[in-house]
């Protein structure tokens, strides 16, 4: 997906009258986005799963809400393939899959100040068994729905945490990678349906 795919998309009539997204808003929120595709904004993840849209104007139809939330939660994973510094080449980056280096060099953000995240350790944990996994291409390796069952506790506040949102993001990314090359088992719902409040168990995966 190009920042021009990006900022040219547009979407169906919610299907409840007045209902759905102010359409106006929608669209320059997705050019912001391709902005930050392309070098020139910097919205985050959590800025994106957190946005609020108005509701139309008096007598115009919306956009589709489910439409625009399935296309702002694709677009979450495309901005963090950016961050592992993926080539921005559409059919290629559909293709690529994670690395043990793209997992051990990932670097995500600390919450913000007064905000709690994910246990850095516990994160740490799962990075280094994933990038383990995926060194030795091992048959006992992540499957999609333990990537996206698997859980973290929220940090105390001042205790080395990482972001919630990007956390999660990275997670959607995963099982999306495993759901492409792994056919162990049918699809079920992706992570999306997390939320970034909720508290997460310790890892207890073994591979």
């Amino acid at each position: 997906m190009t920042p021009e795919d990006v900022r040219r998309r547009r979407f169906g009539p919610a299907p409840h009258g007045p209902h759905g997204y102010h359409p106006a808003q929608v669209d320059a929120f997705c050019a912001r986005i391709a902005d930050t595709m392309a070098g020139h904004d910097h919205l985050t993840v959590a800025e994106i799963r957190l946005v609020e849209f108005d509701g139309p104007p008096a007598g115009q139809h919306g956009y589709d809400i489910e439409q625009v939330d399935d296309f702002l939660d694709r677009l979450c994973m495309e901005l963090e393939y950016l961050r592992l510094g993926r080539s921005h080449q559409p059919v290629r980056r559909t293709h690529d899959q994670l690395t043990p280096d793209d997992v051990l060099s990932i670097q995500f953000s600390t919450p913000p100040a007064g905000f709690r995240g994910y246990r850095a350790e516990e994160v740490g944990a799962f990075l280094v068994r994933l990038a383990a996994a995926l060194a030795h291409q091992s048959p006992h390796g992540p499957t999609p729905d333990e990537v996206r069952t698997i859980t973290f506790h929220l940090a105390p506040l001042g205790a080395p945490a990482y972001h919630l949102d990007e956390v999660d993001a990275f997670l959607d990314l995963v099982v999306q990678q495993l759901r492409q090359s792994d056919n162990r088992g049918p699809s079920v719902p992706g992570p999306e349906s997390s939320t970034p409040t909720r508290e997460r168990s310790a890892p207890s995966l073994e591979w």
